[in-house]
């Protein structure tokens, strides 16, 4: 694979639907580059005002695109930041993680837009899936299950990930990816983890920028921000008690009996996740779902701030 070292601005895009381990994945993939003397930045976009600064190493620099989706309402704006990224030289690789619910087509279309065609290289797409998702994904409206199939099907690179989550009787149902995409190369990890010589060995796929694209009508989210800290025990009922539409939940939050500590949460497929952050941070929470009722949890959030 020859996508690194390029007289072109090298572009990687990373897709997969929500809590899939993006995140994760890019962490080690960056360190890939730095050893391999590349110069990345990283473009991070989010739904919702998520501080995304601390998730990376502090040798790239991050550029979090929030409150819309890249592949929508953000997508001039990726066009003007690659157009900064090109004018100041400064950069040879750029890493896109998209949003879980972008489509991939719209943010090639973006790299590949006439107005920096001749100094953008073609994107190299990995796709990042949630084993234990893909296998249930039946249980999704059928507008999320297509939006998800869409995303792996353009990719070159599949890493199925949380590998350790699944029995050996349901890895027979992940040779399903074939049907979706038949020319990438699959990498099955945990925790994103993918070596160096394995991403080199991979063939980029010719892209056919064919999309109809939906506009996540059937997808929405809430931001809601704290101004104190809340009840431990009712914040944990909360969590508990989300619906199954609820597809991702991601923000900080501080206790009354820990008042000094914040804490990040991450809830996904049902399962949530968290631990205490050494920095400030502004207590708001992002969840992300399929037809979210967002007055009524919103009204749930409000007593939880108040009680």
């Amino acid at each position: 694979m020859n996508y690194f070292k390029e007289q072109k601005l090298a572009v990687t895009i990373v897709t997969g639907f929500l809590g899939s381990g993006k995140t994760t994945f890019l962490n080690n993939y960056i360190q890939n580059l730095l050893k391999r003397e590349e110069n990345p930045q990283i473009v991070v976009n989010e739904v919702g005002n998520f501080d995304v600064n601390n998730q990376f190493s502090k040798e790239v620099p991050v550029i979090p695109m929030l409150n819309g989706c890249v592949c929508c309402d953000l997508k001039q704006d990726l066009l003007v930041q690659l157009k900064q990224v090109i004018a100041k030289n400064e950069y040879d690789h750029i890493v896109i993680e998209a949003t879980g619910i972008a489509h991939p087509i719209e943010i090639i279309a973006a790299c590949q837009d006439p107005e920096i065609i001749d100094e953008v290289a073609q994107p190299f797409i990995i796709g990042v899936v949630d084993a234990t998702t893909f296998i249930d994904r039946e249980r999704y409206t059928p507008q999320t299950k297509k939006l998800m199939e869409e995303q792996l099907s353009v990719c070159s690179l599949l890493l199925v990930n949380k590998m350790d989550l699944i029995t050996e009787g349901e890895r027979e149902k992940l040779t399903e990816l074939n049907i979706i995409n038949d020319k990438a190369t699959i990498f099955y990890t945990t925790y994103g983890r993918v070596s160096n010589d394995q991403i080199r060995s991979v063939n980029q796929k010719d892209l056919q920028l064919e999309h109809s694209h939906g506009d996540h009508h059937n997808i929405n989210s809430l931001n809601y921000t704290f101004t104190s800290a809340i009840d431990r025990r009712l914040f944990y009922q909360f969590i508990l008690r989300l619906p199954e539409n609820v597809l991702r939940l991601k923000g900080y939050v501080m206790f009354r009996d820990e008042p000094n500590v914040i804490y990040e949460f991450q809830y996904a497929h049902g399962m949530p996740n968290y631990q205490p952050v050494e920095c400030d941070k502004n207590l708001t929470i992002v969840i992300i779902g399929e037809h979210l009722d967002v007055e009524r949890i919103k009204n749930k959030l409000d007593m939880l701030q108040f009680t």
